[in-house]
């Protein structure tokens, strides 16, 4: 038996991930290893993939689930994502219940942003989880940790109980969130990607624009404990599927990190960087909570948690610049201009959505005196617009190749949309709203989630991971900034309007819960000075759709730096300059190892 040497010729339409697999299965007879071909569409027979519910993915012979198979991975995925993001409003409409039965109102704030302070704190580390680990196990974990949150907060029997099973939820919903997106990329064909982020991302709207109302009608009609405890069968159902449907592969995809030893493998997990970005995000988070809400900005404690936060987070960026490659954010996917343009893109347009969601059924409760689920019912609009323009969106970019169209629209329309909603008063017909929610609808559903394709578009395979954990920092960043510079806005125009003492009585306490009855009996039922008013209160809160129109407006430059990349070439060119050069060194030793031994490089 004899083994001739394997060429190294470069096939300029040879797909990076296959030139990859061919390379890795290099025999080195030197150390006795044998020979494990990769699973490729060549390795395996059609019945054998159809039995298994796979199908061959097109130019890099990566094989991937199809049918009932992949439909169920979907149907996992978009569960896990619905429950996730319906828990960040669920618990808007439960808070007024849940402080009156704890007796805890100075515990409002940690309610909310428990959550969110561990979900962007542990957003960027799970990218290197997903980078480095098994995908299937970490995605699990973070779903039962999810979970976990979930019912500790469902049974919790006091309020600090409550909010340390919101960020235990915090810390399964950063996982979950970027998993999410990281399976679809490993299970799912570059071209045909659009797709199915577009579902995911209308079923993260849809869950986001309904909890409050599903959140009213638990209250008022079960419990409050169900706004956490809806989670624990959609979860169960999602883990099941993804237990026994979703194939467990590892993260490593490029020779450089199959080949990791135990310690480097721990060294790449960025233990130093970690140490550092936790406390600076967590303390980001407290500032914008606290600052100009619970406390002025100018007291000692909002000061000292922004100290914190600017010495953590300068000591993070030295070091990630110093740790290159190995860092958790590496500097040359930062300086990569799609890269840089989809996240600046990704954070504006979640900050302008963030407000248009907060801010419109506060609208609705307070000037037109609707309760929760009247609100909710009025933002059907917004829903079902996002809903089908992110899955129209999506069937496009599939059809032309290109998602460059749909982020230059959905500046456009959101813009023009968040415009209307800034002109309308206390008489405004319901037309005129609808027609500024479908507007705005249109454009964030269009549009953002093509920010998550471009960025994977031109990453390469074991880049992907952390490139996606970005983004979703990206975007769950901007909603923690958008609340605090939205209620600065609202505060300080309702304190010109109604003077700082009626504006704290109606919103100091509870937020915009009985506005309108509270400015009734300030003010008499059905007189002028009530008319007046609401007239003030509509001023504050348009005043707040305006910094949405601003947003959406400084999305448009970042809109024309993202490279037009064809979805449809499965090789990335960028990608694989990227991974060429970090095979370059690994090339060389080999070269010398064979001059050393050339005879070990002919016929046995």
């Amino acid at each position: 038996m004899s083994l001739t040497a394997t060429s190294r010729s470069e096939d300029d339409h040879q797909d990076l991930d296959s030139h990859h697999v061919k390379e890795s299965n290099i025999l080195d007879i030197r150390s006795g290893g044998t020979l494990a071909p990769p699973e490729t569409t060549g390795d395996r027979t059609a019945s054998a993939m159809q039995r298994e519910g796979c199908a061959p993915g097109g130019d890099d012979n990566t094989v991937y689930p199809t049918g009932a198979r992949l439909a169920l991975l979907c149907i996992a995925l978009c569960s896990s994502v619905f429950i996730v993001a319906l828990s960040n409003t669920i618990i808007s409409t439960a808070i007024p219940t849940i402080t009156s039965v704890f007796n805890s109102y100075d515990d409002i704030g940690w309610y909310s942003s428990g959550e969110l302070i561990t979900a962007c704190a542990f957003q960027l580390p799970f990218g290197r989880f997903y980078a480095l680990l098994n995908t299937k196990w970490t995605f699990l974990g973070s779903l039962i940790v999810y979970l976990l949150g979930s019912a500790v907060c469902g049974a919790a029997p006091s309020s600090i109980a409550l909010i340390v099973g919101r960020a235990i939820a915090g810390i399964g919903a950063a996982g979950v969130i970027g998993g999410t997106f990281i399976i679809l990329a490993r299970n799912v064909p570059l071209r045909k990607r659009s797709l199915f982020t577009g579902l995911i991302g209308a079923t993260f709207a849809i869950a986001s624009v309904v909890g409050p109302v599903v959140g009213g009608a638990f209250t008022t009609k079960v419990s409050w404990r169900w706004c956490f405890y809806i989670n624990l069968p959609f979860g169960a159902v999602a883990v099941a599927v993804i237990l026994f449907f979703l194939p467990a592969s590892i993260g490593r995809s490029s020779p450089t990190l199959k080949n990791l030893t135990w310690w480097e493998t721990v060294k790449r997990f960025d233990p130093c960087g970690t140490a550092l970005l936790l406390p600076a995000v967590i303390c980001l988070v407290i500032a914008l909570q606290w600052g100009g809400a619970r406390y002025p900005w100018s007291s000692g404690r909002v000061i000292a948690v922004v100290v914190v936060f600017a010495v953590t987070f300068v000591a993070w960026v030295v070091l990630q610049y110093f740790q290159g490659d190995e860092a958790t954010v590496p500097f040359s996917m930062l300086k990569q201009r799609t890269v840089f343009a989809a996240n600046m893109y990704t954070l504006f347009l979640s900050a302008s959505f963030t407000i248009l969601v907060f801010y419109l059924p506060i609208w609705y409760q307070s000037v037109e005196g609707n309760n929760a689920e009247e609100s909710g019912l009025k933002m059907l609009a917004i829903i079902f617009s996002l809903t089908f323009f992110s899955l129209a969106a999506g069937g496009a970019t599939y059809a032309i190749g290109y998602y460059n169209p749909f982020l230059i629209l959905g500046t456009v329309l959101t813009s023009v949309g968040a415009g209307l909603l800034c002109s309308i008063d206390i008489d405004v017909g319901l037309g005129k709203l609808m027609g500024a929610q479908i507007l705005c609808g249109a454009g964030i559903g269009m549009s953002l989630e093509q920010c998550n394709i471009a960025i994977q578009a031109v990453l390469p395979a074991d880049k992907m991971p952390m490139g996606v954990s970005l983004v979703i920092f990206t975007r769950t960043v901007a909603g923690a900034l958008a609340g605090p510079i939205g209620q600065a806005v609202l505060q300080k125009t309702l304190a010109q309007r109604l003077g700082q003492t009626v504006a704290s009585q109606v919103y100091g306490q509870g937020g915009a819960v009985d506005v309108r009855a509270k400015l009734g009996m300030i003010y008499g039922d059905d007189t002028p000075a009530l008319r007046s008013a609401l007239d003030g209160f509509n001023d504050a809160v348009t005043r707040t759709f305006m910094v949405a129109v601003i947003l959406a407006a400084l999305t448009a430059p970042f809109a024309l730096m993202v490279e037009w990349k064809s979805v449809k070439k499965e090789k990335r060119e960028i990608g694989d300059k990227i991974e060429r050069e970090e095979q370059k060194d690994e090339g060389e030793k080999e070269k010398v190892q064979r001059t050393d031994s050339p005879s070990r490089d002919q016929s046995v």
